[in-house]
């Protein structure tokens, strides 16, 4: 995937290890849902909230992914939705990405979101996913952001072994992610050569499902806003 093709050359990645109440080995419980495995409740809750800074978590809503798809366990105040996103996983990936939209965000592109772990639970493929997603869009289900906004994800993308369900190190470090429809890397002069000479970049990368109607720009996060959110 594009996110872990960029590690070497975006970022400088500080791996470590999730663990549950301190303890680097306890297992993670799961259960099996199709092909998809689910992680612990009340660490996923955990996860999802640790993508948002700290004054945020409070009063955010949050989803699980559970047999069916996601499910809202708890409701929010403040316009912020976190989740486990799973979005990767039909196309080969090997981690998860916990993230929290703002309100624009929530509006348009965690509507999508949801719809893809609804097919994630069916064991849809990747290509029927992308089909249902582009004509959402077709059909005016579906919505590109129509301001700027901001999806935080300062739990940095987490390894997930499909098959036991467990969670370890970071695979993709600690970054915002800015709406930007439409963009691509060479409207703001990014390239391959050009990541490699500069560590630290903002990078575009298109939405997994939605192509460029969700496309984000990545700005990594400095050390201690990630040293905060933790």
């Amino acid at each position: 995937m594009l996110r872990t093709a960029l590690v070497t050359v975006a970022f400088a990645v500080h791996v470590c290890v999730l663990a549950s109440s301190g303890n680097s080995n306890t297992p993670i419980a799961v259960n099996p849902t199709n092909t998809q495995q689910l992680i612990n409740r009340e660490q996923e809750i955990e996860l999802a909230l640790k993508a948002a800074p700290v004054h945020l978590r409070k009063d955010a809503t949050v989803f699980v992914f559970t047999k069916n798809g996601y499910e809202k366990v708890r409701p929010g105040s403040n316009g912020f939705n976190c989740l486990v996103n799973r979005d990767g996983l039909q196309n080969g990936d090997d981690a998860v990405h916990p993230t929290c939209w703002d309100p624009e965000g929530s509006r348009t592109i965690l509507p999508v979101m949801l719809r893809v772990g609804e097919l994630l639970a069916q064991d849809k493929s990747a290509a029927d996913i992308k089909q249902d997603v582009d004509e959402g869009f077709a059909r005016g289900r579906f919505h590109s952001p129509a301001k700027s906004g901001i999806a935080y994800m300062l739990a940095g993308d987490v390894k997930f072994d499909r098959k036991t369900g467990q969670l370890s190190t970071i695979e993709f470090p600690p970054h915002y992610m800015i709406y930007a429809p439409g963009l691509t890397n060479s409207d703001i002069g990014v390239s391959s050569e050009g990541m490699k000479a500069n560590a630290g970049i903002a990078l575009r990368l298109f939405g997994i499902f939605g192509g460029t109607r969700t496309a984000y720009l990545i700005v990594p996060a400095s050390q201690n806003a990630v040293h905060a959110a933790h």
